[in-house]
């Protein structure tokens, strides 16, 4: 006779597919190579109106990490450079050498510290989210041709600043 109504589980189901959807389409990712990057452009999603705390700190934190190595000679090329796969905090040219950053902030060493918190899993995704950006940013900066790169962390420990050069490498 009548359909029965929905249950609570397919309601929820159904509205998280469509948040799913989303937040797909909110996504800028780097286009793949022979296409144009559409709406936006790299690296130019919607931000936020407003930030947490914890995300206020980190982006403090980021730009304390971009003038310290600005600093010390190399040439900041992109910040917050995001992909499917995660974000780059910095993209930084160091006498042709594509470095790509990541800052951590912690406010106790009782873990570790900062650096330590890149975990293998951490590592994967940076390395997958560099690989996608390596082509855009040899066409930007490096007339096309593929540069060296390295891995570099900047740890910041209760504003204590540490660069570790070369922090890891890309298994291939």
């Amino acid at each position: 006779m009548f359909p029965e109504a929905p249950l609570p589980f397919e309601l929820a189901s159904a509205a998280r597919r469509r948040a799913a959807r989303r937040s797909r389409r909110a996504r800028v990712v780097p286009p793949r190579h022979g296409q144009r990057s559409k709406g936006k452009g790299l690296g130019q999603a919607r931000e936020p109106t407003a930030y947490s705390p914890t995300q206020r700190e980190g982006m403090r934190g980021e730009r304390a990490a971009g003038r310290f190595l600005a600093s010390q000679g190399l040439t900041i090329l992109g910040q917050n450079l995001r992909a499917r796969t995660g974000e780059i905090d910095l993209a930084a040219d160091d006498g042709g050498v594509l470095v790509f950053v990541e800052v951590r902030l912690r406010s106790s060493a009782s873990h570790g510290g900062a650096v330590a918190s890149i975990d293998a899993a951490k590592r994967g995704r940076l390395v997958r989210t560099a690989q996608a950006w390596l082509p855009v940013l040899a066409a930007r900066h490096y007339s096309g041709r593929m540069p060296p790169c390295r891995f570099d962390a900047v740890g910041l420990d209760n504003g204590a600043l540490t660069w570790i050069r070369n922090a890891f490498a890309a298994e291939s």
